[in-house]
């Protein structure tokens, strides 16, 4: 069995500890490492062509033969690869039932070059986002309506974040998400002739009766603090997204959400018709 070969480590091992030290974000992290565990996340990484640094195996825990023939695979690869106890893999693991598996791997890292630019273009931008889980959600959804990327200013969260990653299922593997400070990155969208639509909940435009075509990016800001001033200065208009309910905002994760198939539908609307949904297009 492949796993034979793969080198016990206990709590006390560099490898164990150095997994543990970019989960709970310890220590300086300038290779972008990050922490994936179970059979999905680790399939996803290995078909994305991810440098794996590390991979962590409890064969006691493993469940079914996909995950075996995974573990053999990438132990047979010659990626560094090791024989964790469950209590260990307890300690490696976010989830109550661990199934066996995890791994630190290098995430990439996108610059502007990586947004394509096209007669039609959508970006997200998030400004101040605290909540590693909507900001997985949102990578999601934009990644499942064919956006072109996110940008994310005034950080709050790191994208190597677990929550993150699982909330994202592997699209933040592969979707370009940026890093900017605001100026910069109003700079980059003004030049390159992006309409930049502002969210706020006393803004007088429904969102729905705004223009999404051409070059747009929607910004959306945390649910504590809104958007800065600076992006409400260089917008070019401001929706809302009615509201009927006793509550005066929605969860920014689902107002992302509501955005970004708005802008899906009116760009490509020929994906809304009849025949591509019977298509299934």
């Amino acid at each position: 069995m492949s796993e034979a070969r793969a080198t016990p480590a206990g709590i006390q091992h560099p490898r164990v500890k150095q997994y543990l030290s970019v989960k709970n974000n310890t220590k300086s992290n300038p290779e972008n490492l990050a922490c994936l565990e179970g059979l999905w996340e680790l399939t996803i990484a290995r078909k994305e062509a991810l440098d794996i640094r590390a991979f962590f195996l409890c064969p006691e825990l493993l469940r079914g033969d996909a995950a075996r023939t995974l573990a053999n695979n990438l132990i047979d690869s010659g990626v560094h690869s090791y024989l964790v106890s469950e209590k260990v893999m307890q300690r490696l693991a976010d989830k109550d039932e661990p199934d066996g598996l995890a791994a630190i791997v290098q995430l990439p890292r996108f610059t502007w070059a990586d947004l394509p630019l096209g007669e039609h273009n959508s970006l997200i931008v998030l400004d101040a986002l605290e909540i590693p889980g909507n900001v997985g959600t949102i990578i999601r959804c934009a990644d499942a309506v064919g956006a072109n990327g996110i940008i994310i200013t005034n950080r709050r969260t790191r994208l190597s974040h677990p929550k993150l990653l699982h909330s994202s299922m592997g699209s933040s593997f592969t979707f370009p998400v940026i890093e900017a400070q605001v100026d910069e990155a109003i700079d980059w969208l003004k030049e390159h002739d992006f309409r930049i639509v502002t969210t706020d909940t006393d803004a007088p435009v429904n969102y729905r009766q705004a223009n999404y075509r051409g070059r747009v990016a929607v910004v959306m800001g945390s649910e504590r603090y809104g958007i800065v001033k600076e992006w409400h200065q260089a917008a070019d208009v401001e929706v809302s997204i009615p509201m009927a309910g006793k509550i005066d905002s929605l969860n920014v994760g689902n107002a992302a959400v509501l955005m970004l198939y708005e802008i899906f539908y009116q760009q490509q609307p020929e994906k809304f018709s009849s025949k591509a949904a019977l298509q299934g297009g």
